[in-house]
């Protein structure tokens, strides 16, 4: 039996559209979760937030949560050093490496490694790590390198598997 090549072609164009469009809400749902928490952040409550969006309370709980918006998140300015992905301060966690004006620390470092194990997206109270697809044409926050490598993307910052080797190398070296 042999293949239709003009089905062929039509399934493989089908196949890059749905790559982009998977790309495309990603990255939509990255922007739309940090600008609902940005709202949070500037003053307006859960249920207004909610209201006006559409959403009920817990929803927008839940976005500002898995943002790292909640009532334990924690400025990255201000007193000391803070982990640009999750707020954990200085004081907060065992290592944080840093990187030019961003910051990580052994926690995200080991959630960033799930992600890129298992390509899905990981939550923990403070930080919620989204998978970018390798054509996302972001570079990294640490290395700014944008080819091709698995990206994790965090609120506003983002990590390449080889930046996260080399956090592991740094956090395993102050260990020993």
């Amino acid at each position: 039996m042999t293949l239709d090549e003009e089905l062929l072609r039509q399934a493989q164009a089908a196949a890059d559209g749905w790559a982009d469009a998977q790309q495309h809400a990603s990255q939509a749902k990255e922007a739309y979760h940090q600008t609902v928490r940005r709202l949070y952040l500037t003053g307006a409550s859960m249920r207004e937030i909610a209201e006006a969006l559409g959403l009920s309370h817990q929803r927008v709980h839940q976005i500002i949560e898995t943002s790292g918006g909640t009532a334990g998140w924690k400025p990255r300015s201000g007193t000391g050093l803070a982990c640009s992905f999750c707020g954990a301060t200085r004081s907060d966690v065992k290592y944080l490496v840093a990187g030019p004006g961003v910051y990580i620390c052994e926690a995200c470092v080991a959630l960033a490694h799930q992600v890129v194990r298992e390509a899905d997206e990981q939550n923990r109270p403070r930080t919620h790590l989204d998978p970018l697809p390798a054509n996302s044409g972001l570079g990294c926050s640490f290395c700014a390198k944008t080819d091709g490598r698995r990206l994790v993307a965090g609120p506003g910052v983002r990590v390449c598997d080889e930046c996260l080797e080399f956090c592991a190398e740094v956090i395993a070296a102050q260990t020993s």
